[in-house]
């Protein structure tokens, strides 16, 4: 047993490495580390026909781990807190208006695609972070799995695209780039964002919290609207 979860610790780890070199030579969507590395071990995981629970015990310091890499996004955010006060309005109307174009859209275009209501009510939370946005599908009655879903497709769309709209728009603006990628791509977006720099990075940081916030804000706000355009 001791030597099952070492080897599932060891191999997420090695199986990372290999995505992350992989993803140097071939930069891109498809050969994200965390798409790369999340294929690979599924593909191990099949062939060894190791059960996936005892591989989540093996792992599980990398899960306590993601504690500790949250917290860390503090340092940023108090180390440039003066410059976040100084646009709080910016910020916050950014956020605030971004959410709701999220929300609308998302919905919306469920309901063009004939998705369905459940798909409809999923959907809402998709530009939070997973966790919450897990919660607050539960809370809307929607489907958890489905929501994680389309957390994931929003999050790697936004790091895929997020550098082509910069290049394309000619984005020079730390705050706008930072919003951008902690709205439209989460965490992965934030690890994005501080390859751009430390004021890209904490405005990502706060912007998965205050967006987070702001969303759950207009999903109930907004609920008696998507309902009525179901039910039309």
């Amino acid at each position: 047993m001791v030597l099952l979860k070492t080897c599932s610790l060891l191999g997420t780890v090695l199986a990372y490495w290999l995505a992350k070199r992989i993803n140097r030579r071939k930069p891109g969507l498809l050969f994200s580390p965390a798409i790369l590395a999340t294929l690979l071990l599924i593909g191990v995981l099949i062939v060894s026909e190791v059960p996936y629970d005892l591989y989540v015990q093996g792992t599980s310091l990398l899960n306590e781990m993601l504690s500790v890499v949250t917290v860390a996004f503090a340092v940023p955010l108090y180390r440039n807190w003066s410059i976040l006060v100084a646009n709080w309005r910016v910020i916050v109307f950014s956020l605030g208006l971004g959410s709701a174009i999220a929300v609308l859209a998302g919905v919306s275009t469920t309901l063009l695609l004939g998705l369905g209501s459940d798909a409809a009510i999923s959907v809402i939370p998709r530009s939070i972070t997973l966790p919450i946005a897990v919660g607050l599908s539960q809370a809307l009655d929607g489907i958890p799995s489905l929501t994680a879903v389309f957390v994931m497709l929003t999050s790697f769309a936004g790091v895929f695209l997020g550098p082509k709209i910069i290049r394309h728009f000619s984005v020079r603006q730390p705050l706008a780039i930072g919003m951008m990628y902690g709205l439209g791509a989460h965490a992965l977006g934030t690890v994005k964002a501080f390859e751009h720099g430390d004021i890209e990075g904490t405005c990502s940081s706060l912007s998965l919290i205050v967006g987070a916030v702001l969303t759950v804000v207009w999903a109930y706000t907004l609920m008696p609207v998507i309902e009525a355009w179901m039910m039309s």
